[in-house]
């Protein structure tokens, strides 16, 4: 009797992800989809937004991924559809070892939230409420600790830039798996590279400070193997002036992987 109910223990804790934890909230880690291995998502976001998005491994050390959104796809409103599709790549210079984090390069034109074609005065500004990640670099180490504790650093260029906001960027991260079926993770991204202007338009009057950068924090649970849900809270701090208490959106992301022999 005692080891069958250790043996549904055992069932019941083992790791569910057989996928490394490629993105924290939205900022990007040094995890890899290895080759063969996909996941499909599906984001809703604030405005009745609908984000569809796919990554692929292709080859070992490279991924690669596209996303297209809309917002008012649920009601009675039109459709916003976004002007373009988003693209996303990912190339892990180098594995992590019990000494050495894992280093990944790569570019990711999805931001966060609603697209902005033009600002209220019809000027061509082409964003999100937070930007994409742009060009980037970032180191991750994992640790045994409770269960994993993943550590990750990075430094970023968005494209998504005006004259005045034209700066390279700082974002760090960790995570930390519960009971090897959930995952806490939080984000804190310096917003070096935010443009002063565009905030101040979306702003209420009464808020004078903004420069608090974006703390973000994702609550996930593995369903199975294949199933993951995200809770995400965006910009915790408030650093934008339309945001109260948190954005909040949830992910869904199916995995799956294609058996190269077959």
């Amino acid at each position: 009797m005692k080891q069958l109910i250790l043996a549904i223990i055992l069932v019941i804790i083992l790791p569910l992800c057989a996928f490394e934890m490629d993105t924290l909230v939205d900022a990007p880690t040094a995890g890899m989809l290895q080759a063969g291995q996909t996941d499909i998502f599906t984001e809703f976001y604030k405005d009745n937004g609908l984000l569809l998005g796919v990554r692929v491994g292709i080859i070992p050390r490279v991924m690669i991924g596209v996303s297209y959104g809309s917002e008012n796809v649920v009601g009675n409103n039109e459709p916003e559809w976004h002007d373009q599709v988003e693209f996303y790549g990912k190339f892990r210079l180098m594995d992590e070892t019990s000494r050495i984090p894992a280093l990944a390069i790569g570019y990711d034109s999805q931001g966060h939230g609603r697209f902005y074609a033009e600002d209220d005065d019809g000027v061509d500004v082409r964003r999100y409420d937070i930007k994409s990640k742009g060009f980037f670099g970032v180191l991750t180490k994992n640790f045994g600790f409770l269960g994993n504790l993943g550590l990750h650093l990075g430094t970023n260029y968005s494209l998504e830039n005006t004259e005045d906001d034209r700066h390279m960027n700082i974002f760090t991260g960790v995570d930390k798996s519960i009971g090897d079926i959930m995952v806490l993770s939080v984000e804190y991204d310096m917003g070096i590279n935010e443009d002063e202007k565009w905030l101040e338009t979306i702003m209420d009057e009464d808020i004078e400070y903004f420069d608090k950068g974006y703390l973000n924090s994702g609550l996930g649970i593995y369903f199975s193997e294949n199933l993951y849900l995200q809770v995400k809270f965006n910009d915790l701090l408030g650093n934008r002036g339309d945001t109260s208490m948190a954005d909040r959106s949830i992910r869904l992301k199916y995995y799956f992987e294609i058996n190269a022999k077959n």
